[in-house]
């Protein structure tokens, strides 16, 4: 009687996945006909201006970018006026060496630093905490290892890939069909891939203003 339990409780959990399934599909096909989805992340580019857009990235070239604004409108901005790109409050590219930048990471899972030191020591790992002065890492137990500030020549963070629009169209319109999309399953092994953004180096000029976006 027991294993019967268990296989109706199977077959009935079953059914009632499929069926979220059916309708979580009917509803993400529904919305992403209506919104046209695009297959890049919106990102917020913010100029050297100050001046700032957010879209999908429609094209990208060595020297120039082109933001989608809308489905009629874009915008194209050139490389040398880049400041900064996000998404959200996590940093895809900066052109600016700032220390303040660095202290204001929030690592996600997965997530952490690269921090190359003045002797040629390369450290990649999550650090236990950073400092107006340096960076701390845990090494054994209630062993510690810090590097100072002074001692640092370039921090990189290594952030996981932005998500594809498609998949964030599923998380929020039909979160039951991520098992049919294979960017969820590379998500979960940690297999996204990672993005190198430096954020310090010491051979630039150090810029820890607070920037202010203006939208367009």
């Amino acid at each position: 009687m027991v294993r019967g339990r268990s296989r109706w409780g199977l077959r009935i959990a079953a059914a009632i996945v499929a069926f979220e399934c059916g309708a979580a599909l009917a509803q993400f096909h529904h919305h992403a006909k209506a919104a046209g989805a695009t297959p890049s992340a919106n990102l917020t580019f913010m100029k050297r201006d100050g001046s700032c857009v957010t879209g999908p990235i429609l094209r990208i070239e060595p020297k120039v970018v082109t933001v989608q604004l809308s489905q009629t409108d874009s915008v194209t901005i050139q490389r040398l006026d880049l400041l900064q790109a996000s998404q959200e409050d996590a940093l895809v590219f900066s052109a600016r060496s700032s220390w303040a930048d660095v202290e204001a990471v929030q690592l996600r899972a997965r997530e952490s630093f690269l921090v190359k030191t003045r002797n040629g020591k390369a450290i990649k790992g999550r650090p236990l905490r950073v400092t107006a002065d340096g960076i701390v890492y845990k090494r054994f137990l209630w062993i510690t290892k810090r590097y100072g500030k002074d001692q640092i020549v370039m921090v990189d963070y290594l952030r996981m890939k932005p998500e594809s629009d498609a998949f964030d169209n599923f998380a929020q319109e039909g979160p039951a069909m991520l098992f049919f999309y294979p960017e969820f399953y590379d998500r979960l092994k940690g297999l996204e891939g990672r993005i190198p953004v430096r954020l310090y180096d010491a051979v630039m000029r150090e810029d820890d203003a607070i920037l202010q976006c203006l939208r367009r």
